[in-house]
């Protein structure tokens, strides 16, 4: 749940044809639908939308309009049980409705709302669906003055094509990499462009150890004046009852940054875990890494410690 948890957070179409009956919908692939690199979608972009830099989808930077996919490893039914207003709003997004649908024989459910954001109001819309290992998450924002840019954007998100059978190389889609040569992590999922290690290689984890290493980049530039502050805010977010025992300068690939170390509880058992972050900074951009267990806690700091220690951009 921590994985999910994270990926909600973090954070957080149209050469098809669309047939309706009764909120079904039935798409089908055209030469005009293009694939989200790392992910199973394929969709067509609104005209005056590029493939995005910072994220799994395409933008259109004049307007400040997104459409972000994102890979969830997990069943729709759990997913849904959290697609509610009072969820979203602990997010900061307002949703004024929720529509259940069906996606090519895939249960769905179409959100509308908004969310203020750098002083302005962006409309969301968004698009959920999956199945019983494998769920979708399509995220569309655009300025609430732009209602012609929104329509073109509904228009791509419910058009959106699922190849269920596709191969995703799951490192494909990020610019950095790391070794966990000599620990006992083994990779698991790319999940929302965030990879994910832990025990077993499964999301969730079903072992009972529950060490795990997360790392992520920012999907936006932003101006960040003070990083140690910075980093202990992230830190917080995540973990909001944080004991922090240190926090260090660190220069990790030629990036500069900053790690922290502590004890926090978790959510969901209650128990005590050790937990490791590390930002790095580069181009008004930031990295983030994440390391987390619930035993053996001065071991595993050191590996969390080792391993961000490997970390460099491809």
């Amino acid at each position: 749940m921590m994985i999910l948890r994270l990926a909600f957070s973090l954070i957080l179409l149209l050469a098809t044809r669309i047939a309706y009956a009764q909120n079904v919908i039935n798409n089908v692939s055209t030469p005009e639908h293009l694939p989200v690199t790392g992910t199973k979608v394929s969709l067509v972009p609104p005209k005056g939308f590029e493939k995005a830099e910072n994220f799994l989808g395409f933008q259109q930077t004049q307007s400040g309009s997104s459409i972000l996919v994102m890979s969830i490893p997990a069943q729709f039914e759990k997913l849904r049980a959290g697609l509610t207003k009072e969820a979203f709003l602990s997010k900061g997004v307002e949703i004024s409705s929720i529509e259940p649908l069906t996606l090519n024989g895939m249960p769905a459910a179409f959100l509308t709302g908004t969310q203020s954001a750098y002083g302005n109001v962006y409309a969301k819309l968004i698009l959920c669906f999956g199945k019983d290992d494998e769920s979708v998450m399509i995220n569309g924002a655009y300025p609430q003055d732009l209602p012609e840019v929104g329509k073109q954007i509904k228009e791509a998100i419910l058009g959106a094509y699922f190849d269920a059978g596709k191969k995703v190389n799951p490192f494909e889609t990020v610019d950095f990499e790391i070794s966990t040569t000599g620990s006992k992590l083994v990779f698991a999922k790319n999940v929302a462009n965030a990879l994910v290690y832990n025990m077993d290689g499964k999301v969730p984890t079903q072992s009972t150890d529950k060490t795990s290493f997360i790392l992520s980049k920012s999907m936006s530039r932003l101006d960040i004046p003070d990083k140690k502050l910075f980093c202990l805010g992230r830190a917080r977010q995540l973990y909001p009852e944080l004991s922090v025992d240190s926090v260090n300068a660190v220069i990790i690939d030629g990036i500069e940054g900053y790690e922290l170390s502590g004890i926090a509880k978790n959510k969901n058992t209650g128990q005590e875990e050790q937990v490791y972050q590390a930002v790095l900074f580069s181009d008004n951009m930031y990295y983030i890494i994440i390391g987390s267990s619930n035993n053996d806690f001065a071991n595993n700091l050191q590996t969390f410690k080792s391993i961000t220690k490997s970390f460099k951009r491809k």
